[in-house]
């Protein structure tokens, strides 16, 4: 699974110095409608707030393509580990002397404000079906801090799972609950699959918060599953239930469609 994330000006910039220094190959998409192909590139050079793209000789097929100065074009590339993409716009051509006195023609594009990062997700993640039932409780400090009861000075929170991985989950719960935390804190999590009682019990980190009514959804980082023999057995656990939530929903979703 892919994560897209949006970077910042600062990242931009930081992403493509690094990229330019590399000469790292990038695929340039240019055309309209069925015309559109891929042609074979690399970044050569920043000069002058521009990418300067060394100039491919074909696209797909070995058709070439007419660039036209204010033309848009995408462009994307891999760099370290991650797929990067943004739209470009052309400025022209123009030439380029390569370190070993080569001069080569070149396509100098507008430095992009915007760009996306396509990031692989470490593990698979489950809706929790229709239907079924898990439930999350935590608290402040981990799990050797489970408070023995709940009192105001120990708080155990708990909320209806919505998603699930081998590497966290998302939680749901009421709003007033989200002004107790801070993104960072490590909290004692215990996960209850249904009414059986089969439950895990685990260290988590808080993430990420987002506000839906008077609901809020928790987003919680597992931490430490695989230091210890105990840890790993949760792990191989929530990956059976992912591996069972992702069968359920794709069996759902065929009845549906038949």
């Amino acid at each position: 699974m892919s994560v897209l994330q949006e970077l910042n000006i600062t990242q931009i910039n930081e992403v493509i110095g690094a990229a330019a220094e590399r000469c790292v190959p990038v695929v340039i998409t240019a055309g309209t409608g069925s015309g559109l192909g891929n042609l074979h590139s690399r970044i050569l050079a920043i000069r002058d707030e521009h990418i300067l793209l060394e100039f491919p000789s074909a696209g797909d097929g070995g058709v070439p393509h007419e660039f036209v100065p204010a033309e848009r074009i995408g462009v994307s590339f891999k760099f370290k580990h991650h797929k990067h993409i943004f739209g470009g716009i052309l400025v022209g051509q123009e030439r380029f002397q390569l370190e070993d006195g080569t001069d080569v023609p070149v396509l100098s594009v507008v430095l992009p404000v915007r760009m996306q990062r396509l990031q692989r997700r470490a593990f698979i993640r489950a809706d929790v079906p229709s239907g079924r039932i898990v439930r999350g409780s935590f608290w402040l400090g981990g799990c050797d801090c489970e408070p023995t009861g709940t009192t105001p000075d120990c708080p155990v929170w708990s909320g209806q799972v919505l998603n699930l991985s081998a590497g966290g989950f998302l939680l749901s719960t009421p709003v007033q609950i989200s002004d107790g935390l801070e993104t960072g804190d490590t909290v004692g999590v215990r996960i209850v699959f249904g009414t059986e009682g089969e439950s895990v019990f685990a260290d988590a980190q808080f993430r990420h918060m987002s506000i839906e009514g008077d609901r809020a959804n928790l987003g919680f980082q597992f931490v430490g599953l695989t230091e210890t023999p105990e840890g790993r057995v949760v792990l191989q656990m929530l990956s059976a239930k992912v591996s069972e939530f992702t069968r359920a929903t794709q069996k759902a979703g065929s009845f549906k469609n038949n």
